[in-house]
């Protein structure tokens, strides 16, 4: 397992960013994380995991199975190392589980809400509840998943909101700036949220 340490001058919180956890998705996500871990506009510390495998048995991330596995406990290992207050979680996935991510009655058939598309199939959200758990009401934890059919010029835009969290180091300054662009998807995103949640955490 790869990892990339960029740590600032001046104080700032700790972030971590993932991604591959599972399957075969680090092929999509290791290049953007990759391409991440090369910026010089950052603050605070930030460790950076392209891909934490690089193929793997699909357990699904939302199961407690899948916090037993070789891969799970690496990165409840990371968390517990680094105690980052801003984590992103990067997937992929295909054109055929699209209409499952963005079920509106997704949070009825498996527990949890649905992602949101920021358009071009960037899909938004929380991360698995059995993982947010590890961290603290105030942490800033999201999810990305990438739609790996689709361009360079979609996962440039993914690569856009990762910069935003690793040169920020306020999650309302991040969030702030998430609304300007995607002021719609935004709004629903963080209602999802609050609904699941009922009010007891602050998106994200």
């Amino acid at each position: 397992m790869k990892k990339y340490l960029l740590s600032s001058f001046e104080e700032g919180p700790t972030k971590l960013f993932v991604g591959g956890l599972h399957g075969k998705e680090g092929l999509y996500t290791a290049p953007i994380l990759v391409r991440l871990a090369k910026e010089e506009l950052y603050s605070g510390e930030a460790i950076i995991v392209p891909s934490i495998v690089e193929d793997s048995k699909y357990i699904d991330i939302l199961s407690e199975e899948y916090y037993r596995s070789k891969e799970g406990i690496d990165l409840i290992r990371l968390i517990e190392k680094y105690k980052p207050s801003f984590y992103f979680e990067l997937h992929a996935y295909g054109k055929q589980s699209y209409s499952r991510l963005t079920d509106p009655e997704r949070e009825k058939r498996i527990g949890v809400p649905p992602f949101v598309d920021l358009g071009e199939g960037i899909l938004i959200g929380s991360i698995a509840p059995i993982l947010r758990s590890e961290f603290s009401e105030n942490d800033f934890c999201m999810t990305i998943e990438v739609p790996n059919w689709k361009s360079d010029k979609v996962r440039e835009e993914i690569l856009q909101i990762l910069r935003l969290a690793l040169s920020k180091e306020k999650r309302e300054d991040v969030m702030s700036e998430l609304r300007m662009r995607y002021p719609t998807q935004i709004k629903k995103a963080e209602e999802l949220f609050r609904q699941y949640y009922r009010n007891r955490l602050k998106p994200f």
